[in-house]
């Protein structure tokens, strides 16, 4: 039986003492078990590639805006919000993707990812030319909707959407796999491309254009670097890829979800903008920016839960223990954020400055409603991985019962806070009742 799972026997020490014992207690030991443990170990793994791939992110911000000056990095910067709008439908690809990986990965069928991968391409250029001919289209008005006046920055937004949408499928698959490291560095690729590509074009002469350029440059070489890490499973035994009913039905489910929890973690720092004035909505953002740092790490968590779920559920394997780890690390990490951001907020705030100090009072609040938000997006992407919908009811109500409560009640930035608190906290407590009910209902292997 692997260490780290749910089954797995007591630690012991070298003397063959537990570890939980004061004399058999040994460093090394807990070290090997942390090694052992797939969930922590790929965490960190997919953690530390994540910080990588954002500081790299940082970079290219700090570069292009260096090198540009207001006026040229503005465009730029344009064209890179647009890009977080248009990756929905690529997060829903990845997890489609990772989805049925894991369950082909769990049932031995490794022959038939390279079918599935086929389909998912298609889908994918499909789409991404669908996009790309209507804002080519309509590039005039996209132009003027994002206040620039080069028509290249509209094209540069439709080749890195659909180049984007080409290498989520693959990272999905890469994540379905479980190769985090592979992963991990393919990311990190992504964005280094991005940043030496404008760096040099630039420095070359091609002004923003040159920026633009290495928004498709990145996920561009990220997509070849993913083609050649998947390469191995074409010398796996052909199979069956899942039909393409099933997975456009998964899809579906996969959208409802990538939407409800994209609604509920946003709509706040909107509706704040709408009904504060700019300074509270101000410090209601910064507020906000700040207690995101849960879910991004919460978030890691999921990407490894996910596939790991998904290949033991594939299995008829006891999958509960995962889930009740990952439950249990997350929740770990959002109290330690509440404590720290309650014990050292001038040191959390320090990037703002002396201005945002108003924003302290609400750090652990928000510290708290992320944590509770993170917590239900971990239940709700567990019900995903297993191919259920009862997620579906709750996280609706959530998407409602947020924006009622802010219409209703939105005196100042601790009412409306408040009132993520108590939807985001509703959420929790109803997935977590699903989750009971479905744990319940199970035998002790998954059916």
């Amino acid at each position: 039986m692997p260490a780290g799972s749910p089954e797995a026997g007591p630690l012991t020490a070298p003397e063959g003492e537990p570890v939980g014992t004061l004399r058999g207690f040994s460093a090394g030991a807990l070290l090997r078990r942390l090694r052992q443990d797939a969930l922590l170990r790929n965490s960190a793994i997919y953690l530390a590639g994540g910080v990588a791939a954002g500081l790299f992110g940082y970079v290219f911000h700090f570069a292009t805006g260096r090198l540009l000056g207001p006026a040229g990095y503005a465009v730029v910067a344009a064209v890179l919000s647009a890009l977080y709008l248009a990756s929905l439908p690529g997060l829903v690809m990845q997890t489609v993707a990772m989805r049925f990986a894991g369950l082909h990965a769990g049932r031995d069928e490794l022959g038939a990812v390279p079918g599935l991968l086929r389909k998912l391409t298609i889908g994918s250029l499909l789409l991404g030319l669908a996009g790309g001919v209507g804002l080519v289209a309509l590039a005039p008005a996209v132009a003027g909707w994002l206040h620039v006046s080069d028509l290249r920055a509209v094209y540069a937004l439709a080749a890195a959407s659909a180049v984007g949408l080409l290498v989520t499928a693959n990272r999905g698959a890469l994540q379905g796999l479980r190769r985090f490291v592979v992963l991990s560095a393919n990311g990190v690729l992504d964005m280094a491309a991005r940043v030496v590509a404008a760096v040099g074009l630039i420095a070359a002469g091609a002004g923003a254009a040159g920026g633009l350029l290495a928004l498709v440059i990145g996920p561009s070489l990220a997509y070849v670097h993913s083609l050649f890490a998947l390469r191995n499973l074409r010398t796996q035994p052909p199979g069956t890829a899942a039909p393409l009913g099933e997975v456009g039905r998964y899809a579906v489910w996969a959208t409802i979800a990538a939407f409800g929890t994209t609604f509920v973690y946003n709509v706040d720092v909107l509706l704040a903008k709408h009904y504060l004035t700019p300074e509270a909505a101000g410090i209601y953002a910064g507020g906000a920016v700040l207690g995101r740092v849960v879910y991004f790490l919460g978030n890691t968590v999921v990407a490894v839960m996910f596939p790991e779920v998904a290949t033991l559920h594939a299995r008829s394997e006891s999958h509960f223990g995962v889930v009740d780890r990952s439950l249990l690390l997350v929740a770990s990490i959002g109290a330690l954020l509440v404590v720290g951001y309650l014990a050292l907020p001038g040191l959390v705030l320090l990037p703002y400055g002396p201005s945002f100090a108003a924003v302290t009072p609400y750090l652990a609040p928000f510290a708290a409603a992320l944590t509770l938000l993170a917590l239900s997006n971990l239940l709700v992407n567990y019900f995903l991985s297993i191919g259920s919908v009862r997620f579906v009811a709750p996280l609706v109500g959530a998407c409602l019962l947020e924006s009622l409560l802010i219409a209703l009640f939105h005196d100042g930035v601790g009412q409306i806070l408040t009132m993520v608190v108590l939807s985001t906290g509703a959420l929790t407590l109803a997935m977590g009742a699903v989750y009971a009910g479905d744990r319940l209902a199970r035998p002790r292997y998954a059916r």
